[in-house]
């Protein structure tokens, strides 16, 4: 994987990339995939009618929800990180097609992106500063407006 596409594999691992062309069907057909259905790839279908039921495994997750790097991040920003990882991998990959930064310097680029991205939806958000009223005036304001004609 690090000789077909470094990229992707600096950014999900040399396992996860080799599922997700696998499913994908190869690096060009990855390349040409939406972002948006990336982070899809590998996720359960609808449960079976065996009986069994499929609730421990979240929704909408794939073989990106457990790359480290997504399983690194706080639990209630997984889903918006995967997303995240998910258009990255694209951008990796499709870089990966043309040949394009072999040495993996892009998927390392687009790493610390993704970490920066993990950093700012871990923080808390800024606390609503609320404004007093102004004082209230006591004579009223003149609402003509315009030329006044004498």
């Amino acid at each position: 994987m690090n000789i077909l596409a470094p990229n992707l594999s600096i950014i999900v691992g040399t396992s996860t990339a080799a599922k997700l062309l696998g499913v994908a069907g190869g690096l060009t057909a990855f390349a040409k995939t939406p972002a948006g259905n990336v982070h899809l790839f590998g996720a359960a279908k609808r449960s079976s009618s065996t009986g069994l039921g499929t609730r421990s495994q979240l929704r909408h997750t794939g073989f990106i929800f457990q790359s480290p790097v997504v399983q690194g991040a706080p639990p209630e920003i997984r889903l918006k990180v995967q997303r995240t990882v998910g258009a990255k991998c694209t951008l990796a990959a499709r870089l990966d097609l043309e040949r394009g930064a072999r040495d993996g310097s892009y998927g390392v680029q687009l790493l610390s992106k993704i970490n920066a991205h993990i950093k700012r939806l871990a923080e808390p958000a800024p606390l609503k500063v609320t404004k007093a009223l102004p004082r209230p005036d006591e004579a009223k304001k003149k609402r003509r407006g315009g030329k006044r004609c004498v």
